[in-house]
């Protein structure tokens, strides 16, 4: 009897004449909705440069120790990512003209696929980095959604991944619970306290935080994975999906870009990209994509200030 063949997501192969169009034919295209539905995740192979994987690496590589010195009007350090001193939120650099490509941006394999999966003419609003910082010594993220809030039971939203560097076990890859989506609830999260809330966060909401018996029982069904991405791959992750940032156990930082579409139905009119002016015509071409950007465009500085703020909320606001 062979053995069982290792969970993980399914995988979408570019064909040179998909590349050359820049659409996926209607095959993969379905299978990347079945990935979808059925795991809440998907990998797009070889959908993005390298070379422009590698230019934004080394920018946001060098910038790491500066934005670890930056601190918040009161005086403390910036809030590590879900709180864990072992990831940042990091954002890409849109002030610089240079580090500005249609693939990563506006990537029209991720579009077509939001199209199809959030309804026609998706929105595109948020946009932030992740930055599993190295050496951080078995620190992880606990199993969570970034939702805070009572959340659909259908596809409203998801987040497009560009790892900048090969991404595995040893320096961080993310912790997912394929197929976690498709049923979960918020009444499985965490209740907010009042000493929990915040702006983003009112008392007896859902927390991003799963139950710890929740998690539990769900690893009897279908026990997480960390995947081996490769630079050059996208990986979309539905919104409602179960994951964990791992720790980085090797010597260099690993980043990944993050950037959100919600579906046209979805009454979330608040969250909008924080964009420099100066980069408007490039923004507002959306790279000649069917995607709507909603933005504010604001000076420079404003935009740079504005990177690695964790200022976003999902929630309806309607």
């Amino acid at each position: 009897m062979g053995s069982l063949k290792p969970d993980g997501p399914r995988v979408i192969r570019l064909s040179l004449e998909e590349r050359l169009k820049g659409t996926y034919s209607l095959a993969n295209l379905q299978s990347a909705l079945e990935g979808l539905h059925q795991d809440g995740l998907l990998v797009l192979e070889s959908a993005v440069g390298v070379d422009h994987v590698d230019q934004l690496n080394t920018f946001m590589t060098n910038e790491t120790a500066s934005i670890l010195k930056a601190k918040d009007p009161d005086g403390t350090l910036k809030a590590f990512n879900q709180g864990v001193k072992s990831n940042i939120l990091h954002g890409p650099p849109v002030n610089n003209e240079s580090l500005l490509f249609n693939d990563v941006y506006f990537n029209p394999f991720v579009i077509q696929i939001a199209n199809a999966y959030l309804g026609s003419r998706p929105i595109s609003n948020f946009m932030t980095g992740n930055n599993a910082l190295p050496g951080t010594h078995g620190l992880r993220q606990p199993v969570h959604k970034d939702i805070r809030f009572h959340h659909p039971l259908a596809p409203f939203y998801f987040i497009a991944n560009i790892p900048l560097c090969d991404f595995g076990p040893a320096n961080g890859s993310t912790e997912f619970w394929l197929g976690s989506h498709q049923n979960t609830t918020s009444f499985e999260q965490q209740v907010a306290t009042a000493a929990d809330a915040d702006e983003y966060q009112m008392e007896g909401d859902p927390m991003c935080a799963l139950r710890p018996e929740v998690v539990e029982a769900r690893r009897k069904i279908r026990p997480p994975i960390q995947p081996i991405i490769k630079k050059g791959d996208i990986v979309i992750r539905d919104l409602r999906l179960w994951h964990a940032g791992m720790p980085n156990e090797t010597e260099t930082e690993r980043i990944m870009i993050a950037i959100g579409y919600q579906a046209p139905w979805y009454p979330n009119l608040r969250q909008r990209h924080i964009l420099p002016v100066s980069r408007c015509n490039f923004f507002q071409a959306a790279g000649g994509q069917p995607v709507e950007l909603r933005a504010n465009f604001v000076s420079d500085a404003e935009a740079e200030s504005a990177r690695h703020n964790e200022t976003f909320d999902f929630r309806p606001s309607m």
